[in-house]
């Protein structure tokens, strides 16, 4: 039972990084294509997004393989600042487009930034337990 308390904070960084990583390309992706077949600014933070969220889902998966151990604590630590970048990066790092009511301001770039706020939370919060437990150990 100890062993898949471990492995929660694996298995809900694995599915959040899931859920980014498929979801900016299907249920909240950015503008489509212009008549011209070219792309607004927004679709270059789209795949971004889409490769940091490849990066947090081998590290999630790294979490969810090693549990509670110092690797698994390391992979957890790893996550914090890549979600940030990724958090970031619609909208701060890469433009979105000009008008607020496009989909990428309205529907990609809210999905992001409270998927990201939660890797980063639930990273967080398995790391500050993984060191206190391992505090009470000594």
């Amino acid at each position: 039972m100890n062993k898949m308390k471990d492995r929660i904070a694996g298995i809900i960084l694995t599915l959040l990084s899931l859920l980014l990583t498929v979801g900016v390309k299907t249920l909240f992706s950015a503008c489509g294509a212009k008549d011209d077949g070219s792309f607004m600014s927004c679709h270059y933070a789209e795949q971004a997004v889409f490769g940091m969220g490849i990066a947090l889902t081998v590290i999630s998966v790294c979490v969810l393989i090693s549990g509670g151990s110092r690797i698994g604590t390391g992979c957890a630590v790893a996550l914090i600042p890549a979600g940030a970048v990724t958090l970031f990066t619609p909208g701060v790092l890469i433009n979105l487009c000009m008008m607020p009511n496009m989909h990428c301001h309205t529907v990609m770039h809210p999905a992001v930034s409270v998927i990201c706020g939660l890797i980063i939370a639930a990273a967080a919060v398995h790391v500050f337990l993984s060191l206190r437990k391992r505090g009470e150990r000594k």
